[in-house]
């Protein structure tokens, strides 16, 4: 095997000092002539010489990476906040380690604890119940910046609050002013902070329109589209006349849950959804939801922690993101139904 370029064969070959490569390599060379920069970028690339993050982090302590946690990458929602996540990191020159956690708090742990062995920068944490004894075990002790994102447990360091309570009372007043009195919710069977936010506007839209809430419309399965699937027979069973689906996910696996046992959407069992992932658009009838703009949370949370990278003394921000109803087709009015 071809041994690894260094950055002594980078000097030796642009005849200038291991120092004068580093300040060139690092963008702080604005003294050298343009004649030493031209030098040492085409040995540097005559070599395909890259720089030892590792090295260079023992001594700048930076790395140019962040960890960040998500539990399911396979959930299209972590996906596209992945995607804003790269964009605004690479943009400033920031390798994104992207971490599918799941439920465990062992793996949590783990990576959070080998993350910062490797002296990652900054951190967004996206997976749900991250204990404050971690966060300061790991985060805070090691003077790690870290951004949390509305499922965390924690209230400390800088956050970003979905709007959650909003966005399932709004869900849930757009069943109501269709009509509907019987409004089922499905939910993962342990609520992430989030998930309990959204159930609270649920509950808070029934209490406001004097209806009290069947123990048989609180359905509990995995918030996957397989625990939508499940769900559709206590659905049925339950006899109400719509759904609001914790997540998209959960929807469109209620959808065919319900197809499969002779039920038409929205005909028999109108249905709304929560987050306006891309599968929304490509189910029949098409799914209404609650949008949450995915891809600019990963913006904005990315931009947050790198803000934090540059003044890491600054008070601690939180920024509150607005949900919005996207009205398609799988809502009808209860009183037609009825005709």
């Amino acid at each position: 095997m071809p041994k690894r370029a260094t950055i002594k064969d980078v000097a030796r070959l642009a005849e200038v000092s291991v120092t004068t490569v580093s300040l060139i390599l690092n963008h702080k060379g604005d003294r050298f002539s343009k004649e030493t920069i031209n030098r040492v970028r085409t040995a540097q690339e005559s070599l395909g010489y890259v720089p030892d993050y590792f090295a260079q982090g023992m001594t700048t302590k930076a790395t140019k990476t962040l960890g960040v946690l998500v539990p399911d990458i396979t959930n299209p929602f972590f996906s596209q906040f992945s995607q804003g996540v790269e964009e605004v990191a690479s943009r400033a020159g920031f390798i994104p380690l992207i971490y599918n956690v799941g439920t465990q708090d062992t793996r949590r742990t783990n990576y959070l604890q080998e993350l910062v062995r490797r002296t990652v920068d900054g951190f967004i944490i996206a997976a749900p119940n991250v204990g404050l004894d971690i966060i300061h075990q790991y985060l805070d002790q090691n003077k790690v910046p870290y951004l949390l994102m509305d499922q965390s447990a924690s209230d400390s360091g800088d956050r970003i609050i979905a709007g959650d309570f909003e966005g399932g009372q709004k869900a849930t007043q757009y069943l109501l002013d269709h009509h509907h009195r019987k409004v089922a919710v499905i939910l993962p069977r342990q609520h992430s902070n989030n998930i309990d936010k959204r159930l609270k506007g649920y509950q808070k839209a029934m209490i406001n329109a004097g209806i009290t809430v069947d123990s048989d419309w609180l359905i509990e399965h995995e918030l996957t589209k397989k625990g939508g699937y499940e769900a559709a027979a206590e659905v049925i069973e339950s006899r109400v006349s719509a759904v609001f689906a914790i997540n998209d996910e959960m929807a469109i696996g209620l959808y065919r849950g319900l197809q499969e046992r002779g039920k038409r959407v929205p005909e028999d069992i109108s249905i709304i959804g929560y987050d306006n992932i891309e599968w929304c658009q490509y189910v029949q009838p098409q799914l209404t939801t609650i949008e949450q703009p995915i891809i600019e949370l990963g913006r904005v949370a990315t931009g947050l922690l790198l803000n934090r990278l540059k003044t890491p003394d600054a008070k601690p921000q939180t920024i509150k993101m607005a949900t919005k109803l996207i009205e398609r087709a799988s809502v009808i009015d209860y009183q037609e139904v009825e005709q």
